[in-house]
């Protein structure tokens, strides 16, 4: 468990999440523990992204404050069902993995392996929902500001959330 992890679980509970909807992924190792053993959170486990922000919806509807916990691989994988819930004006925070952003970070102008440019943000911008980056335990408050003007704005929002306790994406060991 890191700090990280269980600052970002303190953040949803502090915001009134009952939910969240995970697929889960590499990037967001970190928080697992500190979500799963968290008795104020249920944790419905689903297998495609797009399914999670219908799920979300539908507790919205009910009364209820849903999170989703997804990759960016797989918010690409979802962009219909965003799109819908943007169009819809649906007040939804995304939690998104950003999966190969300290590759991103490290190299000269934005490339990541293999010379591709990760498309994260264009896609985000693309579908008009707004992101902020928490890349480190001093910024996890941007989650409460995620809430805050999804609400405001009745629109979607996402945090992009970097690795904090050093798994390899795509490797098998856990690194505790």
């Amino acid at each position: 468990m890191t700090q990280r992890g269980q600052l970002i679980c303190d953040e949803l509970k502090k915001n009134g999440v009952d939910y969240i909807v995970w697929v889960p992924d590499s990037e967001t190792h970190f928080m697992h523990d500190s979500m799963l053993n968290n008795p104020s959170f249920r944790i419905i486990q689903v297998c495609a992204e797009g399914e999670a922000v219908g799920i979300c919806a539908g507790m919205h509807l009910g009364g209820k404050r849903g999170v989703l916990l997804i990759e960016n691989a797989g918010a690409f994988d979802s962009g219909n069902a965003l799109k819908w819930a943007t169009n819809l004006k649906f007040p939804l925070v995304l939690l998104i993995g950003y999966l190969g952003y300290k590759d991103l970070e490290a190299t000269p102008g934005g490339k990541m392996r293999g010379g591709q440019r990760d498309i994260t943000e264009p896609f985000l911008e693309a579908l008009d929902i707004p992101y902020e980056l928490v890349d480190s335990d001093e910024k996890v408050g941007e989650i409460s500001e995620a809430f805050s003007r999804a609400s405001r704005e009745s629109k979607p929002v996402a945090v992009l959330l970097t690795s904090a306790d050093d798994f390899i994406p795509g490797g098998w060991e856990d690194p505790r």
